[in-house]
């Protein structure tokens, strides 16, 4: 990876995973550890922005916390 390209990689607020948009062969896009995402793409975490967001399983975990009372 070039020098100056900089990635905006979503990661969850709550469970700290993040987002890989890979589309490689046998590879769907998943949230995933940050480490086995920066090892993955043979990153450093310099190269990374990261932007705020939730995965599904935290969002609909909240949204059942929020709907019956529970923080």
């Amino acid at each position: 990876m070039p020098e100056s390209t900089t990635r905006i990689v979503p990661m969850c607020e709550l469970c700290r995973r993040v987002y890989d948009h890979s589309t490689d062969a046998g590879h769907t896009s998943v949230w995933t550890q940050l480490q086995a995402y920066v090892t993955r793409h043979n990153l450093h975490t310099k190269h990374v922005v990261f932007a705020q967001s939730h995965c599904e399983d935290c969002r609909d975990g909240y949204a059942l916390g929020a709907t019956y009372g529970q923080p």
